[in-house]
């Protein structure tokens, strides 16, 4: 049965992930802005929370399938994210900049928020399981929100430490994400 700590302590620990790929992105940026960062926040919240709440709901019928295939698409998803920003750290010349590049940006976000996040779908079913009411999602996402926002926050001040390499260091770590969520399925 899920106790009110252990719930806490999933929320913060499917938060990680999230965190991590927040701090990355937030180190690409220049500043701290705090509109991107809410944003960002945003999207990997709803993210947690909406696969969370998609494994309590699937529960049921699907919980092999979700177990089966959740670490393939993250870190298929993870590894391409990952290896476009190592590929964009070598490249020369200014980076995109307008609409076309807030675009990629947001896409990119979103991309990086549903993989850091398909977990969040097991412990849904987990949840499910256990007795655990379905409105436990917005707990998990809103954590993952104020986190994401953090580390989204905490990202330039890495971009500074890192300079150019930021990116690159950024793509390694969504990588490694990727590979620790595939080898702890795997070995488990």
């Amino acid at each position: 049965m899920f106790s009110g700590a252990l719930i806490g302590l999933t929320a913060v620990g499917l938060s990680g992930d999230a965190f991590a790929a927040s701090l990355a992105r937030g180190a690409g940026s220049r500043s701290g802005n705090l509109a991107r960062a809410l944003r960002n926040g945003a999207i990997f919240g709803t993210a947690e929370g909406a696969m969370c709440l998609l494994g309590w709901l699937l529960a049921a019928g699907l919980s092999g399938l979700v177990t089966a295939l959740d670490h393939w698409v993250a870190v298929i998803l993870l590894g391409f994210i990952g290896g476009k920003m190592i590929v964009e750290s070598f490249a020369e010349g200014p980076a995109e900049t307008g609409r076309a590049a807030g675009e990629s940006r947001l896409a990119m976000t979103c991309l990086t928020a549903l993989a850091t996040s398909v977990d969040s779908a097991v412990i849904g079913v987990a949840m499910n399981f256990s007795g655990v009411e379905a409105g436990v999602a917005l707990l998990i996402g809103g954590v993952s929100a104020v986190l994401s926002t953090l580390g989204f926050l905490l990202g330039p001040i890495a971009g500074q430490l890192l300079g150019r390499r930021a990116e690159l260091v950024g793509g390694l770590v969504l990588i490694a994400i990727g590979v620790s969520i595939w080898t702890d399925h795997v070995l488990a």
